[in-house]
């Protein structure tokens, strides 16, 4: 401590204070010790500490507690905003919880902090593509993709935007390229349909998402687009099926009820089934316009067929009898 102000006539704080502002103003190289003695910490905490909070906030949204992780990230955030591994903890929270502007501007901060850094760019076009922005897209994941060039996230991202921007003839091209390097990646031949059903090509859609599903049975999104696909080819048996597996798997998914209701009342014309889902879809979903629609639809369906049936049955019946 600088001797003199020990007696001046203020206290043992204010004297610490002033301690530190004199080596600021001097630009004295004991600043940190004066802060030390003073028994202040910045305001961007002891390293151990920040270690302590990076690791915590890290395992939260490793665990998907998101609603628990937002307050002490935005605590980071204003604490050390110049901090790449905060900058990246912050934007990583807000893409997970779906605020995609809040995402963006971090993962920005995050580019600008580190412009070698490839996952802002593939986080940046994946956001940008949610916002209808595709040009944009395929400018950061092109971007990627010269930084990165063997990176698969980044090419898949180009792939996605190219797609989205209706540049097929390239899309299709850098699907072929991912296939060639990554063959049996499920991710990469679930790509791949996507480029077949944007060409109209259903039957290579259904072979590329059999192989990406038999990879990632999980992925039941991916069961509920190849029912799609067989729809497309007039193959509704096969579509039934698979819908039918995915509900034995997860019995409230939504989708595939709609989807399997609009196949038996559109397609396979029966009614009876038809609103059965329906039914059992406003047992969950008791204000669901669209499932009390479809029911009464089927009802009234079910009638008129019941009446059609009837009228065929009488006039062969009127025939025998000679009438």
């Amino acid at each position: 401590m600088i001797d003199w102000l020990r007696h001046l006539p203020i206290s043992s704080n204010h004297c610490l204070a002033l301690q530190l502002l004199f080596c600021l103003c001097l630009g004295s190289p004991d600043a940190a010790s004066a802060l030390e003695s003073a028994g202040v910490q910045s305001r961007l905490g002891s390293p151990k500490q920040n270690q302590v909070d990076l690791a915590k906030v890290e395992h939260l949204l490793s665990e998907g507690a998101l609603t628990k992780a937002r307050p002490l990230v935005e605590d980071l955030l204003v604490k050390r905003p110049g901090d790449l591994q905060v900058a990246l903890l912050g934007a990583r929270l807000y893409r997970d919880i779906g605020l995609t502007s809040m995402a963006i501007v971090q993962y920005e901060r995050v580019r600008r902090l580190a412009p070698e850094m490839v996952e802002p760019l593939i986080e940046l076009s994946s956001l940008h593509l949610d916002n209808l922005s595709s040009a944009m897209a395929v400018d950061l994941a092109e971007d990627a993709v010269h930084l990165a060039p063997g990176n698969k996230a980044a090419r898949i991202a180009l792939v996605k935007a190219l797609i989205a921007s209706q540049s097929l003839k390239r899309a299709r091209e850098q699907s072929d390229k991912l296939i060639l390097t990554f063959p049996y990646d499920a991710t990469v031949l679930h790509l791949a349909a996507e480029v077949a059903q944007s060409f109209n090509e259903s039957e290579r859609a259904v072979d590329l998402l059999s192989q990406a599903i038999d990879k990632a049975p999980e992925k039941l999104s991916w069961q509920i687009e190849l029912s799609r696909a067989y729809q497309e080819l007039g193959r509704y048996q096969s579509a039934r099926q698979i819908l039918e597996k995915v509900l034995i798997k997860e019995p409230v998914n939504f989708e595939a009820l709609t989807e399997l209701a609009h196949l038996y009342e559109f397609d396979l014309g029966d009614y009876l089934s038809a609103m059965k889902i329906y039914r059992r879809i406003l047992e969950f979903l008791p204000d669901d316009a669209s499932a009390r629609a479809g029911a009464e639809r089927c009802l009234g369906k079910q009638a008129d067929l019941a009446l059609w049936l009837r009228g065929i049955i009488y006039r062969a019946f009127g025939k025998a009898v000679g009438h």
